[in-house]
């Protein structure tokens, strides 16, 4: 594939014509299309270049504006007939047989069909969405969120070490996108608080937890940032309480994955969207409470599933990420408030 493949990215549209061009943009932008394919006829010189993994290409809608760039992650060439559903399915399209249909008959119109024509199969991911792309992506991407806790030896990142900390990626409907845990080294910058080793010695099956099998943040907090992005659409931080787990992934972040928990008017990988959500916060205002009487405590068991609060970091991001999907079902039944866009600047 060497000879017709380049590293330069190449500007393009999805299909072959202004309104598939369109529909299967608004599929990418949704995180809903994460393959295409195309005849291998179409690809060599004097054509376009075959895709090359790790190239990042510029996709066009059909007034041929720049709405994103996506990046290859995988390239075979397979006969028609031996594609499958595992495949297809990243397509966004429907079913294999809705699939095989349309693409049946978009290869007649542009070439010819054959079931042992050779297809040229593409995964990617989607980079960035630009301005073009920008309106469509707000209007059909679905949020993720990523709901984490955190476990360390101290109160503060400045002084103290983070020990473990756990996520799930979650839709506000309960839809459920993955988990990730890791326990990490204690830094040895860092020291031990003594009234938090204190409080550790009443936990120990959390302790073990929160210590066993450590590995270096090095590695660990960009791996993280990887599974991130590697989730459909928009990734948005929430935590229980921000100022407390927020603040010690964002630190871990920036220092190890030269990210952030939260994005911002900064340059640089963001792999979050807006300033994440405090879940603390969200649930005291959601119940009508005064401030004074806020607190994660108070909310009924049920919400967090009945799963108990360990002080091991996968369960208790478990717990939170339910407790987020019934706050979600709260707001949803609030009347809502709109603003004009010079309300803030």
């Amino acid at each position: 594939m060497s000879e017709t493949a380049t590293n330069e990215p190449i500007r393009f549209s999805f299909g072959d014509s202004p309104e598939l061009a369109d529909r299967l943009l608004a599929l990418v932008l949704a995180g809903k299309k994460t393959a295409t394919c195309g005849a291998r006829r179409d690809f060599g010189p004097d054509k376009q270049p075959l895709p090359q993994i790790g190239r990042r290409d510029i996709v066009l809608d059909s007034r041929g504006e720049e709405a994103c760039v996506i990046e290859t992650l995988s390239v075979e060439t397979l006969r028609f007939d031996a594609v499958r559903s595992s495949f297809t399915d990243k397509e966004g399209e429907g079913p294999y047989e809705a699939w095989r249909a349309g693409h049946e008959a978009y290869f007649a119109r542009n070439g010819g069909f054959a079931p042992d024509m050779e297809i040229v199969c593409e995964t990617f991911r989607l980079v960035s969405v630009l301005p073009a792309g920008r309106p469509v992506y707000n209007r059909v991407a679905t949020p993720i969120f990523i709901v984490t806790d955190i476990e360390s030896d101290g109160p503060t990142p400045l002084h103290n070490s983070m020990l473990s900390f756990a996520s799930v990626a979650i839709e506000a409907d309960g839809t459920r996108h993955g988990e990730f845990e890791a326990v990490l080294k204690p830094r040895p910058d860092r020291v031990q608080n003594e009234m938090t080793m204190a409080w550790w010695k009443t936990q120990p099956e959390a302790w073990d937890a929160a210590t066993a099998g450590a590995e270096d943040a090095e590695i660990v907090m960009p791996r993280f940032a990887d599974w991130v992005e590697s989730l459909p659409g928009p990734k948005v931080f929430v935590a229980a309480p921000m100022i407390f787990d927020g603040l010690w992934m964002d630190h871990y972040l920036d220092q190890f994955a030269m990210t952030r928990a939260l994005s911002g008017p900064f340059k640089g990988r963001q792999i979050f969207r807006g300033g994440g959500i405090c879940l603390y916060t969200m649930a005291g205002v959601l119940r009508g409470a005064p401030y004074l009487d806020w607190g994660m405590s108070k909310l009924p068991a049920e919400f967090y599933g009945h799963i108990a609060h360990t002080h091991k970091a996968i369960d208790d991001a478990r717990g939170f990420a339910n407790v987020l999907v019934e706050l979600f079902k709260l707001s949803a039944a609030l009347p809502p408030i709109t603003g004009s866009a010079s309300d803030f600047r």
